[in-house]
């Protein structure tokens, strides 16, 4: 799996991952930030758009493995 590419993010999406934790999406994926709140509203903004029926609760049944693999692809596996 290839690193998501966040530049692909619509607004939308980017104001609607802010608008659930409550941040800057910068800030949000910020170093020494909890990454829980973030990752789940990523998790299921991102899966909505090959299942519009995908909802938050699903996301937050992501371990996190599953979560950091969906942002970084396989190069989170070969470090």
């Amino acid at each position: 799996m290839n690193a998501f590419d966040f530049e692909s993010l619509t607004l939308e999406e980017v104001e609607t991952i802010e608008n659930l934790v409550g941040e800057s999406i910068d800030n949000a994926f910020g170093n020494g930030k909890p990454k829980g709140k973030a990752l789940k509203s990523f998790i299921w903004v991102v899966m909505k758009r090959d299942n519009p029926k995908f909802t938050i609760e699903e996301a937050s049944k992501f371990t996190l493995s599953q979560a950091v693999a969906l942002v970084q692809g396989d190069e989170a596996k070969k470090e």
